[in-house]
């Protein structure tokens, strides 16, 4: 059976492959390893809101964050956006 790959940020991800950008890139400027930043882009560890500014700023400055990491965004449709 087929490994399956949980993608997660897919906008990033198509992003990082017009640039040819390696996850192994992204990690060193943020300082951290490139596995652990690959489980956070697997969605297996939580990113950070600082990490998350940090590469859009350095590497994508002219695409707009919320195209870069919209599943971090709940929807309108979502129970925390909804009144009590």
């Amino acid at each position: 059976m087929a490994r399956m790959n949980n993608i997660v940020f897919e906008n990033l991800r198509v992003e990082m492959a017009r640039k040819q950008l390696s996850i192994a890139e992204i990690a060193k400027y943020l300082g951290i390893a490139r596995d652990t930043l690959g489980y956070k882009f697997s969605g297996k560890r939580p990113i950070n809101l600082d990490e998350t500014l940090r590469i859009a700023r350095k590497f994508f400055p002219e695409k707009d964050i919320y195209y870069l990491f919209k599943e971090l965004i709940p929807s309108d449709n979502s129970p925390e956006n909804k009144p009590a």
